[in-house]
């Protein structure tokens, strides 16, 4: 099969995705009381999101599958790369909010870096320290499906990358909440 019938399949697949997501949170939307749904519209929102965002993730995982063979298949020094970086800049998104979390008074920066850091803050860093838990297990997969001792060395740099960052987090929520 060509590389092009390939990727359109798992476009269709990723389509086929939203749409189960949407149809779960229109069944969620039918079946809730009008109640519920009038005396909290914002919680009713974010709850439709959330579920849009599981269960389109849940069936996404066979079309991601496929996509990773077949990256790992045409180019897999350009999927290392891509995911170290990826890798990479959780550490960083991980560094800068914590930086702007525990500083007391705000940083003394010139106003075009904060400006700077606070879109990459609100646009990149938070979106990717979110999805991390997701590139951490596209990491194990492609660490599973490549072959090479070198690339998958790097791969399991990346996943400590990002495992690292998650159980810090994970110990520091542990402590707050036992106390």
């Amino acid at each position: 099969m060509r590389t092009v019938k390939r990727l359109a399949l798992i476009a269709v697949g990723y389509a086929l995705c939203v749409a189960a997501g949407l149809a779960a949170v229109t069944v969620n939307e039918l079946r809730m009381p009008a109640d519920v749904a009038q005396g909290s519209p914002g919680m009713v929102a974010f709850g439709d999101m959330i579920l849009f965002v599981l269960v389109t993730g849940f069936f996404g995982l066979a079309p991601t599958w496929f996509l990773l063979k077949l990256f790992i298949e045409k180019a897999p020094r350009a999927l290392v790369a891509v995911e170290l970086v990826v890798a990479a800049m959780g550490l960083a998104s991980w560094l800068a909010v914590m930086h702007m979390a525990g500083s007391s008074s705000p940083p003394t920066f010139p106003v075009a870096v904060s400006q700077l850091l606070g879109l990459f803050i609100a646009f990149v860093a938070i979106p990717r320290m979110v999805f991390g838990p997701v590139l951490l297990v596209i990491e194990a997969v492609t660490f599973l499906l490549v072959r090479g001792r070198v690339t998958r060395a790097l791969l399991a740099v990346a996943m400590l990358m990002d495992l690292v960052p998650l159980g810090l987090f994970a110990l520091h929520m542990l402590r707050v909440t036992r106390y």
